[in-house]
């Protein structure tokens, strides 16, 4: 039975932060098909944190928090991957490091991550989501290893337009945050909005809904089983194929994708989003997401 690790959302509100640096270009491990930067807090560290486009706040592992010393609010309950119970605690990271970037006063949750450790394979110390992201452009060549934060220019000439090999699309609001969810996406000629999460090790994840809709309930049935680890355990998915996967213009053709039996995505609205988009698919592209502009451009570097 294969394992992977798949983060989900925590709906906390993004608070203020401040940034140090106007360009900070980073190397990363891809570990599990996980974006995974190290990090300093304060001075202390470093810390294995994974990038996660589809989480709309930031988290920290519990015990990790209580060592630092950062002062944890009442437990309240959190939305994720799984099917069991794993109360959060609002906090703020005092000072986060990555290289020459320093964010100040981040606001986070402080969760349990042992079990997403196990599926990572190596200590999770925490998850950087929409709290961290939103202030900045981000680009991400999978290819090369390396992730480049940046101020947004205003006075950048326009994306070129979409076609084989590129395509670009707004961000939408989603609970008081914005997500990059990619509306044009087609499975097997269906339209189906995905969100691009660049927190799952999968490729594309059909979300049950989507399934229904697909009319691959069977197909799904019968799928290889597999298990996902998110912030609330582990969630029931099946492997298989689609025939045809479109992204606008930029044409994937027959993929593999994961089939959610339970405990991911159970009760997303269609309209809203189908599934998630990972990077089993993303590290074919350069990515590149800028949150003030809201904005998203992915660019094909496959031969």
């Amino acid at each position: 039975m294969r394992r992977v690790l798949t983060l989900a959302s925590i709906f906390v509100l993004a608070g203020l932060r401040a940034w140090s640096a106007s360009d900070v270009e980073l190397a990363f491990d891809f570990i599990h098909n996980q974006i995974v930067l190290r990090a300093m807090i304060e001075d202390r560290g470093p810390f294995n944190f994974v990038l996660d486009t589809g989480t709309y706040t930031s988290t920290i592992d519990t015990q990790l928090a209580r060592e630092l010393g950062l002062r944890l609010g009442p437990q309240r309950t959190v939305a994720g991957a799984g099917t069991a119970r794993n109360p959060g605690q609002r906090t703020v990271c005092p000072e986060l490091r990555l290289g020459d970037l320093v964010v100040h006063n981040l606001d986070a949750v402080a969760i349990d991550l042992a079990g997403m450790s196990e599926f990572l394979g190596r200590p999770l110390h925490g998850v950087l989501g929409f709290s961290f992201l939103s202030a900045r452009a981000v680009r991400i060549d999978y290819f090369r290893r390396r992730i480049r934060f940046s101020d947004p220019d205003p006075s950048r000439p326009p994306s070129r337009s979409d076609d084989a090999r590129f395509i670009a699309f707004p961000m939408v609001f989603r609970e008081n945050s914005v997500l990059p969810v990619l509306q044009d996406c087609y499975v097997n000629g269906a339209r189906l909005p995905v969100t691009i999460d660049t927190g799952s090790s999968l490729g594309l994840i059909l979300f049950p809904q989507a399934v229904e809709k697909l009319g691959l309930r069977e197909l799904a049935r019968a799928g290889i089983p597999m298990q996902a680890g998110g912030y609330l355990g582990r969630a029931r998915l099946t492997k298989g194929w689609a025939t045809s996967v479109k992204l606008k213009t930029i044409d994937l053709g027959a993929i593999e994708v994961a089939y959610v039996q339970r405990g991911y995505g159970d009760t997303e609205q269609l309209e809203r989003r189908g599934g998630n988009l990972g990077n089993a698919v993303l590290q074919d592209f350069i990515l590149t997401l800028d949150y003030p502009g809201r904005t998203v451009t992915l660019e094909s570097t496959a031969e």
